[in-house]
């Protein structure tokens, strides 16, 4: 047992949470969220929107430091971790922690051979991944786009800005804080330019292919570098095939197989801005052989299945569909029922690559309902492989919730 921690609250040392016995086992460890239900007591006052705060088990030890939210979902985004009470602890002002953990996670990118000439869209911080709670930063090319999914990213949203510019090299800088992260923070739904003005026309590059994009109808932070290297994973397995991009958005899946040699490509995404962009990229490309539909998924499979249409390859990307764990089953029987019109516009020996990028929804609650949806059918799902995100998207060991993304590339038999 380490030694008792001398450094206990002191009158006037701001807001202080105290966790419940028990429960600090985690966050000695490293794990960034606190939930309300773990804090025992918070003392200060931390005002109508959070301040930052010191985090002490039920013993008094300094834990680490942070910032409590008591309109968030998540209490407590931690910062700073002690790790052991045989050392000392000197929190560091939020600034400095900034500005190191922008620098590295820089130089990791650097390592990760990004930027390079054929990508230059890619994450540059992934949030608790890269020890930076509720930060997102992409770069498009020149442009920081820059997720501010925490309150305290959003109150010190100015000095996030100049240090972004100023690691990147960034030109322009455009904030936002999503409708999801509104309702998860207490934070109001923002998009602006923290630094020069929105692109009129934004083109950027990755594996090769040529993106335009149109960042007033875009979609988070406006390309989902997440799936870069499933991408180019799927387009290796479609020379020659007849393929169904669904969920295309920009044309990510579709552009990438057509350049491998794919035979067709059709394309459907129910938001006409991203059919539009996904039709131009085509364009923009000189790549032929594609069709964009702009529908809903689950109507177009629908239709084709009644009609009897079939495709030798098909990518199913829907957007995230469960926002908590509340929303785990419903969104369990969306799946389903998209997954199950997929299988059975397969044709025999094709290949399915369905992905969710929904958090909540575990490999093993995913893989059981594809086992069911194909049950549906009276077939076997065979899972050849198993992708995620890249290495721009890291997570914490400790905290495997950051490991969202889920592909799996499965047969049908």
């Amino acid at each position: 047992m380490g030694k008792q921690d001398t450094q206990k609250q002191q009158a006037g040392d701001g807001v202080t949470v105290e966790l419940r016995r028990g429960k600090s086992k985690p966050f000695w460890l490293g794990h960034p969220w606190i939930f309300s239900g773990a804090i025992h007591a918070v003392h200060g006052d931390p005002g109508p929107t959070g301040a930052p705060c010191k985090v002490v088990d039920e013993r008094g030890n300094v834990v680490g430091t942070g910032f409590y939210n008591p309109l968030g979902k998540i209490a407590v985004r931690l910062l700073q971790h002690r790790r052991t009470t045989d050392l000392e602890f000197e929190p560091e002002g939020f600034g400095r922690v900034l500005d190191r953990r922008l620098r590295a996670a820089w130089a990791r990118r650097k390592a990760l051979a990004l930027p390079r000439p054929d990508t230059d869209v890619y994450r540059a911080v992934n949030a608790e991944g890269d020890l930076l709670p509720g930060l997102v930063v992409d770069m498009l090319g020149d442009l920081a786009s820059v997720q501010l999914n925490s309150r305290q990213m959003y109150d010190e949203r100015t000095l996030v800005t100049r240090l972004v510019a100023e690691v990147t090299g960034a030109r322009q800088v455009m904030l936002s804080v999503t409708e999801t992260a509104s309702k998860l923070e207490g934070v109001p739904i923002t998009g602006e330019m923290g630094i020069g003005e929105l692109p009129s026309g934004l083109e950027v590059t990755e594996n090769g292919i040529r993106y335009a994009l149109d960042l007033d109808a875009a979609q988070k932070t406006g390309f989902y570098a997440d799936q870069r290297e499933n991408r180019a994973r799927f387009a290796a397995v479609s020379k020659g095939s007849r393929l169904l991009d669904l969920y295309c958005y920009v044309g990510g899946f579709g552009l990438n197989a057509a350049k491998a040699g794919a035979a067709s490509v059709t394309q459907v995404d129910s938001s006409k801005p991203a059919t539009t962009q996904a039709q131009a990229n085509a364009a923009l490309n000189g790549l032929s052989g594609l069709e964009v539909v702009n529908t809903d998924a689950v109507t177009y499979l629908k239709e084709a299945v009644a009609r009897g249409d079939k495709w030798d390859r098909i990518v199913c990307d829907p957007p995230k569909l469960a926002n908590g764990r509340a929303h785990v089953e419903e969104a369990l029987k969306k799946y389903a029922r998209i997954n199950t019109l997929a299988m059975s516009a397969l044709e025999p020996g094709g290949l399915l690559l369905t992905c969710s990028c929904s958090r909540h929804i575990s490999p093993d609650e995913f893989l059981r309902m594809l086992t069911e949806s194909g049950h549906r059918l009276r077939r076997s799902i065979q899972v050849f492989e198993t992708w995620s995100q890249p290495g721009d998207h890291p997570t914490l060991s400790v905290a495997p919730e950051g490991r969202y993304l889920k592909a799996y590339l499965v047969g049908v038999e």
